[in-house]
């Protein structure tokens, strides 16, 4: 009875586990597209401040702690 009960919990484990991997690799593409597209966006930006001879902008100073 008892190998039963733990042979039947842990199958179960196994494909919740499966299952909350696929989910969480299917939700989270929309973020990795984004930060795709931003990354993207920072390099374009900086190929043409290049090709224009334009500085980078000023980083924003520090936060006081």
């Amino acid at each position: 009875m008892r190998r039963s009960i733990k042979i039947t919990l842990l199958a179960l484990g196994t494909v919740l586990g499966y299952g909350s991997a696929i989910y969480g690799m299917r939700y989270h593409r929309c973020h990795r597209d984004a930060f795709e597209r931003h990354v993207a966006d920072v390099c374009v930006d900086a190929a043409n401040r290049a090709k224009t001879g334009q500085a980078p902008p000023q980083a924003a100073p520090p936060m006081p702690e």
